[in-house]
């Protein structure tokens, strides 16, 4: 059977349960000004693409969200008045997503608890060199890996 090292069980597990723990208390976090994670990425995600939106599709993939999943989230952003959703001008049969004014007051408000509890939780735990190695990383695991 194959296993992994006592170390290499404590990399990924330790990743695991890190991310686990963060994701809940930073959910917590901002619950405070009524979102959750996901609407947080989605409306930063939305912040970051400007004036012009983005496509549903490409939304779902830069959040990582199923489409049903995104949809789900749109909806009730769009109901509360943070997003809105129109049809594509250039060819009319797919939506693109926008932020509100709204959407960017609630986001704004939000990121200023997101940042401090980012640099509490995590960032204040590390030294800058730590955080540096971090950093690497995370860029190097993103990428695709050769077969």
């Amino acid at each position: 059977m194959l296993t992994l090292s006592p170390t290499e069980l404590l990399a990924w597990r330790g990743f695991l349960h890190t991310h686990d723990t963060l994701w809940k208390l930073l959910d917590a976090a901002l619950a405070k000004d009524g979102l959750n994670m996901a609407a947080y990425e989605l409306l930063l995600t939305l912040q970051e693409a400007g004036t012009a939106g983005l496509r549903m599709t490409e939304l779902a993939r830069r959040v990582r969200f199923s489409g049903g999943g995104l949809t789900r989230l749109a909806d009730k952003l769009q109901g509360q008045g943070l997003i809105e959703r129109r049809r594509c001008e250039g060819d009319g049969r797919g939506f693109e997503a926008v932020l509100t004014a709204a959407g960017q007051r609630q986001l704004r408000r939000a990121h200023v608890r997101h940042l401090r509890e980012v640099r509490r939780l995590f960032l204040s735990r590390l030294t800058p060199e730590e955080t540096a190695t971090l950093a690497a990383l995370w860029t190097r695991l993103q990428e695709e890996p050769t077969p």
